[in-house]
């Protein structure tokens, strides 16, 4: 039984469960459906998993069955063949004569075309990734660990789209945490994350428009930052 999808909904809800305890007064409405949102996609995970598992626990019993073998039919006797009749002579064949052969004709060589100049080819420009350093107090949220267990690798493959590898109610969550509740400037985000090609552009664009702008290097916004900041980085790998 293959528990990866378990795991990844119950580290969800484990962190959410801390950041709601670290301020327990402060817990409302939204908080509440976001934690039972949760725990019925890991309720969802846990029967997806039984369930695939099940065919290969047939699949395990259908190899066990012995095949029966087919009954041998007793082959028809071979008819008798019947005796080979000569055939007809064939008719003469008359060969025609050859044709005379046709005139030999001197060809004049061509004059040689003169040599063609190439236009030069335009080089491709290619885009360079922003190498630009990180401002002082802001390398924690950057720091790039290498995974070591199969289940964060599997966290670490790349997305082809943010807006589609994002579901509704983390969309809710990264909003009201790290874009003050505005959606709208959630949104714009997103658009303008998915329109670059290198995660140095991405950097440069999340420290000039995002981190001071919505405070994410307060204790309260750092883990779900960095975390961000890493579902960000996999759209570049």
């Amino acid at each position: 039984m293959d528990l990866h999808k378990t795991k990844f909904y119950l580290d969800k809800l484990n962190r959410e469960y801390t950041r709601m305890s670290k301020d327990p007064d402060t817990i409302v409405r939204i908080d509440v459906d976001i934690m039972a949102s949760y725990v019925r996609e890991l309720y969802d995970a846990i029967l997806s998993d039984m369930v695939a598992a099940a065919p290969k626990q047939e699949a395990i019993h259908q190899k066990k069955a012995v095949p029966m073998k087919p009954a041998v039919s007793e082959e028809p006797p071979a008819p008798v063949p019947a005796e080979p009749v000569a055939p007809p002579p064939p008719p003469p064949v008359f060969e025609p004569a050859a044709p005379p052969p046709p005139p030999v004709i001197e060809e004049k060589p061509a004059p040689a075309a003169p040599p063609v100049e190439l236009a030069p080819q335009p080089q491709p420009v290619v885009a360079s990734q922003s190498t630009e350093p990180t401002p002082p107090g802001m390398e924690v949220l950057f720091e790039e660990k290498q995974a070591k267990e199969l289940s964060d690798k599997l966290s670490e493959l790349p997305i082809a789209d943010l807006k589609k590898a994002i579901a509704l109610n983390d969309r809710l969550l990264l909003t009201r945490e790290l874009f003050a509740g505005d959606g709208q400037a959630f949104e714009t985000a997103i658009a303008v994350l998915n329109g670059y090609t290198h995660f140095g552009d991405a950097k440069t664009y999340l420290v000039e428009s995002c981190v001071i702008r919505y405070g994410w290097l307060d204790k309260k916004r750092v883990e779900e930052a960095k975390t961000f900041i890493r579902l960000i980085r996999r759209r570049y790998k």
